[in-house]
């Protein structure tokens, strides 16, 4: 058996990856991973006796290149054989189509055609072919958006029903393996560019830590997402028993007695936001935020509330703290925050009832219009993420060009906008500095400059604007 077999096949081992009497439905793409993966597996096939299923997707996006990839992998699942399923998806369509990045329109479509296979077969598991190089990018990729430990655990060797047996390998194990092998496998031209994240992390920031700090960086990297998968299965164990031992659910609604506040910092927050999705039905755009906003409510006198996204608020009450749903609003329509996850693909995202665009795109030093619901945004000033919300205690906004800032409920009573409208303005944020008070002005810091050279587009559409 060769080192790499055997690793494999320890690691699959040990994570529990494969059963007897599995059906196991792996996207082979004709890369040198999934080829890689594809060999392995009808090895471990003579110890697990499982069934295989091999899933090609032509992303329609490569011409004849991506024609030479799916026959390459139909030939080698017929002369192995293996039975082969092959779609084909138009990416592109399904991208501007449903407002997503190729990448987002890639993944969609790869795993709509897993679980059609999954469905039509009687699969049990997907098999991917993500690797440590892999766990690495998702790591940094996670970091330099914004992320907690959840995040930063990376890819997981199964979540859900999808397996990752080659997380204990290279990508420099693996083409030495498929070489010894005399193995062949083919390149995807799309990969040698910088046109997508990954590629940009993968090409410069993961290879200069390889070349330059340490070649082990990628082995380092994935020894401690596996250390910090454990952890969050502790932290998940832990936050579990507090929510058993002080907190009641009961209509719908989620009360804090007490005794929770008693539990430390970090499991309160957890079991916040644990709460808070329970409550809504729904777990994106609760963020770390939301959840401090709920231990700081605990100060304020009873009968004091926040809103939160999906419809949801917490009240200060003498039960204790309570998160529930606002009487009269669905999931759907109500956010009282919404994080952008921007990038160079226009997005758009629904708050109540305005549309916002937002994406990312090159300064080519032309005229900056100035439009109401219209602006542009040094992008390379933003340290954390951008986030639609209300004001919070603690805003600052910069209003001279000469730097400085102010606290914004001092900017807002100088622009003498009354006070029971304050509450309801929407801005854009970063942290705790405003980049733009919606309807009104950006902030100074942001502005663009002759020394910009990416810019954040945003714009809202709906309601009573018309621009």
């Amino acid at each position: 058996m060769w080192t790499t077999e055997r690793k494999v096949r320890n690691y699959v081992e040990k994570h529990h990856l494969i059963q007897e009497g599995d059906v196991l439905v792996a996207g082979i793409s004709g890369g040198a991973d999934s080829v890689c993966l594809f060999y392995l597996l009808i090895e471990l096939q003579a110890i697990w006796k499982f069934r295989l299923i091999a899933v090609h997707l032509n992303h329609m996006l490569r011409g004849e290149e991506a024609v030479r990839d799916q026959k390459f992998v139909e030939e080698i699942c017929r002369r192995e054989g293996v039975p082969f399923r092959a779609f084909e998806k138009d990416v592109a369509h399904l991208a501007a189509e449903e407002g997503l990045s190729l990448e987002e329109a890639g993944r969609k479509a790869r795993y709509d055609a897993f679980a059609q296979v999954m469905r039509e077969e009687c699969g049990t598991k997907i098999v991917l072919a993500h690797h440590r190089d892999d766990q690495a990018e998702t790591m940094i990729h996670h970091m330099a958006r914004g992320t907690g430990i959840t995040g930063l655990c990376g890819l997981r060797p199964m979540s859900g029903d999808r397996i990752r047996p080659l997380l204990c390998l290279e990508r420099k194990e693996i083409e030495n393996y498929l070489t010894e092998r005399e193995i062949p496998w083919q390149t995807d031209s799309t990969n040698l560019n910088d046109d997508y994240t990954r590629n940009k992390i993968r090409h410069h920031v993961v290879r200069y830590l390889c070349e330059e700090i340490n070649p082990s960086a990628t082995a380092h990297m994935a020894e401690t997402a596996e250390e910090l998968q454990e952890t969050e299965l502790l932290l998940e164990q832990l936050t579990e028993a507090c929510m058993c031992q002080c907190t009641t659910e009961a209509d719908g609604k989620m009360i804090f007695q007490e005794n929770f506040w008693g539990e430390p910092d970090l499991i309160q927050r957890r079991a916040i936001l644990q709460g808070m999705k329970k409550v809504a039905g729904f777990a994106r755009d609760f963020t770390r935020t939301h959840a401090e906003d709920v231990r700081k409510l605990r100060e304020k006198p009873v009968g004091k509330k926040i809103m939160l996204p999906y419809g949801v608020e917490a009240v200060r009450d003498y039960e204790g703290m309570i998160i529930r749903k606002t009487e009269g609003k669905t999931q759907h329509c109500l956010h009282s925050s919404l994080v952008l996850e921007v990038g160079e693909e226009v997005k758009e995202w629904n708050l109540g009832e305005y549309t916002i665009y937002c994406c990312v795109i090159p300064y080519n030093f032309g005229t900056i219009e100035e439009k109401t619901y219209t602006k542009w945004l040094d992008y390379d000033k933003i340290k954390n993420s951008v986030e639609i919300r209300h004001r919070r205690s603690g805003d600052r906004i910069s209003i001279l060009p000469s730097g400085g800032s102010k606290k914004l409920k001092d900017y807002l009573i100088d622009r003498k906008i009354p006070r029971e409208k304050r509450d309801d303005l929407w801005l854009a944020a970063d942290g705790s500095e405003i980049l733009w008070v919606i309807g009104d002005r950006i902030s100074e810091a942001y502005k663009v400059t002759d020394k910009t050279r990416k810019i954040l587009h945003i714009q809202i559409k709906g309601g009573n604007i018309h621009e």
